[in-house]
């Protein structure tokens, strides 16, 4: 008070109550303990006692040699040790064992997913391509050998056109049986692929509920329909005199051979 003579002197004989009833509680559990170690110590030294009477019962001295208990400790250690690897070998198998069949287990379940993934994209791609030509065709093969190897053709059919047709049937596939939202394809895919075939992949985009992106050129090398779709769904044409993709060719040259660019 003299010091603080604001403070708080009843708070402050409430934690010093509380201080005295916590060292109470700790020192009944100090002597509890104390009680039950010497209870303890009590009962070890009758084992001990007992076990030197049998020891001089039968003749054996019970002051060991030191020479005595450093063998004793040595062994001991020794035997500490060879128990410890023979757990860590233990541990090992086990260990083993688990990731074995930890892999079986995730190899069965990687063949059996790439197994549908193959079966749905196969059958897909087997729909698409029937409503490309009046006749049947042979459709495109998706081969999912591993989670790192797949092999991808159309048999007895290795041409350029084939394998482009093959790449938009897998994508438009992909597209349907995924959450992919959208594809792309260049005009570069389209004049590797008969007229044929370009017409019947126009249809199958115009029928997508998902979007798809192309770069499409000589509309009038195709059927009607087909120049149709493409004018349709246009959001962008390019061409000469003013119809660039920024305004002008910057592939001219002005003056001294000085670039627009």
């Amino acid at each position: 008070m003299e010091y603080f003579p604001n403070v708080n002197l009843r708070r402050i004989h409430e934690v010093e109550g509380f201080h005295q009833k916590l060292a109470i509680i700790l020192n009944d559990e100090f002597v509890k303990e104390r009680e039950s170690l010497e209870s303890e110590n009590k009962e070890l030294e009758e084992v001990v006692n007992g076990l030197e009477l049998q020891m001089s019962e039968m003749g054996v001295s019970t002051q060991l040699s030191p020479e005595f208990l450093d063998q004793y400790s040595r062994i001991s250690r020794k035997i500490h040790e060879l128990e410890t690897q023979n757990e860590a070998y233990t541990k090992l198998n086990e260990l083993n064992e688990k990731k074995r069949r930890a892999k079986q287990a995730l190899d069965q379940s990687i063949e059996g997913i790439l197994s549908e993934l193959e079966v749905a994209i196969n059958a897909e791609m087997k729909e698409l391509n029937n409503r490309l030509f009046d006749e049947k065709r042979k459709a495109p093969l998706l081969r999912l050998k591993a989670f790192n190897s797949y092999s991808f053709f159309t048999p007895d059919d290795d041409g350029t056109g084939t394998n482009f047709k093959g790449l938009v049937l897998f994508d438009l596939a992909a597209l349907r049986l995924s959450r992919l939202p959208a594809i792309a394809h260049d005009s570069l895919i389209f004049k590797n692929i008969e007229d044929e075939s370009v017409d019947g992949i126009m249809q199958l985009y115009s029928e997508s509920e998902k979007q798809i992106f192309i770069a499409f050129d000589r509309t009038n090398s195709y059927e009607s329909t087909t120049a149709k779709i493409a004018y349709d769904n246009t959001r962008l044409e390019l061409g000469k005199n003013g119809q660039e993709l920024y305004g002008e060719d910057w592939k001219l040259e002005e003056n001294d051979n000085a670039s627009k660019l």
